[in-house]
């Protein structure tokens, strides 16, 4: 071996110019650290007259919220908080145990809202009992969301009278904004949550702006009864103009759904497994991948898309350029009265389906269903004006009547 006197002139400079590169990043690594802020302590024993210390910390994680800065990290103690929390700051709010948000008479359990929150965190929470969702994220940026339980949320449809969300609108059921739910939010991570025992799951919506670049990975969605496990909904009549996407107004494109599950959902409502849908005239629902995910025994198909025909000269939604690869889905389409949800002629009744892509009036492009998984349906797969033709071999079949239908 060299010694380091015996090396070429380039080799020393090389080695002083990566010692320097090292110290100088560990300076600024250093200087982040400092940065990041401080970490605030809450404990159902501390007291919202102290400090946040670790040695007073306080009660009520909303005091912790309200004192911290950005940057600041909230460390919160094993214990039940009866409270709604609103964040609307850069800060992570971290569980050190397994505390429980119950929400009651709250409406949600956790509110992360507009570009001051850009950046935030919530991690490790169980969040349950809201009157409408259990975690709702509305027109931020950066979000991370993980390793969260959220269960039994969206009680609002409970009421006598049920109001806000959870109110049925121009024939449509409420949803109560679903169990975990992005409105307008982008370039957000949603990891790991096991969101059950809801009236739907997980939620991606634009009703402020367009809700895009996401991804929702590894999550379980289970048991959410009434509505489906993870569902990509256009609500913004100005996603698209003249036929053309607006991305920069409205629209829920761009989004990774991957290595998810979601297994019983929709069960006693019209719930798929994953789907995605245009709830109005010019909705833009496109170029989102799902990949990867399992979705057994769901109330509609385990994965569904489709497009309505809003009526005579109301713009067609954009659903064009979604992709399917690569799930496993099986036992799916269980509750659906009329699946396609086009006409009788389309579909027959009470007949169980894996994958529905479907469009009422508009031929539908650059869908790709490929490496899926199709097992114990009726039909495999199934679509209605879809431009791109599915092909049986790029897909797999067990105990599967009818493989493709497309129509």
């Amino acid at each position: 071996m060299y010694g380091l006197t015996a090396r070429p002139a380039r080799y020393t400079r090389l080695f002083w110019a990566t010692l320097i590169a090292t110290f100088a990043l560990a300076a600024v690594l250093s200087n982040d650290a400092l940065a990041a802020g401080s970490t605030l302590y809450v404990s159902p024993k501390g007291k919202d007259t102290g400090k946040c210390t670790k040695t007073t910390p306080c009660k009520t994680i909303g005091h912790a919220v309200s004192v911290a800065k950005k940057g600041d990290t909230i460390s919160v103690a094993s214990g039940t908080y009866r409270e709604g929390v609103a964040i609307t700051k850069d800060i992570s709010l971290v569980a050190s145990g397994h505390p429980v948000i119950d929400a009651t008479g709250q409406s949600n359990g956790i509110l992360l809202k507009g570009p001051g929150a850009d950046g935030a965190l919530v991690r490790g929470f169980t969040v349950e009992h809201a009157t409408f969702e259990g975690i709702l994220a509305v027109s931020a940026s950066k979000l991370t969301i993980e390793d969260n339980s959220v269960r039994d949320n969206d009680l609002g449809i409970k009421a006598a009278t049920p109001s806000g969300e959870c109110a049925a609108s121009q024939g449509v059921p409420g949803d109560c904004g679903e169990a975990l739910h992005l409105m307008s939010v982008t370039h957000s991570l949603v990891k790991g949550n096991t969101v059950e025992d809801n009236l739907g799951g997980i939620l991606l919506t634009d009703e402020l702006g367009p809700t895009a670049d996401n991804t929702v990975s590894h999550n379980t969605s289970s048991d959410n009864a009434f509505d489906c496990g993870i569902t990509l909904a256009g609500h913004n009549p100005k996603a698209t103009a003249n036929g053309k996407p607006q991305p920069k107004v409205a629209g829920v494109y761009g989004n990774k759904i991957l290595d998810n599950v979601a297994d019983g959902d929709g069960t006693k409502g019209e719930g798929a497994g994953i789907l995605m849908g245009g709830g109005a005239p010019g909705a833009g629902v496109y170029d989102n991948t799902i990949e990867g995910n399992t979705a057994t025994g769901d109330g509609l198909a385990g994965i569904t898309l489709h497009s309505h025909f809003f009526g005579p000269g109301a713009p067609a939604a954009d659903l064009n350029g979604n992709q399917i690869i690569d799930n496993t889905v099986s036992h799916d389409g269980l509750a659906d009265t009329s699946e396609a949800e086009f006409s009788a002629a389309d579909f027959a009744k009470n007949t169980s389906v894996g994958i529905l892509v479907g469009s009422d009036v508009v031929k539908l492009t650059g869908i790709v269903v490929r490496g899926n998984t199709t097992s114990d349906t009726h039909f495999g797969i199934w679509t209605k004006n879809d431009g791109s033709k599915v092909s049986a071999k790029k897909n797999t079949f067990h105990n599967v009547k009818v493989k493709i239908t497309q129509i």
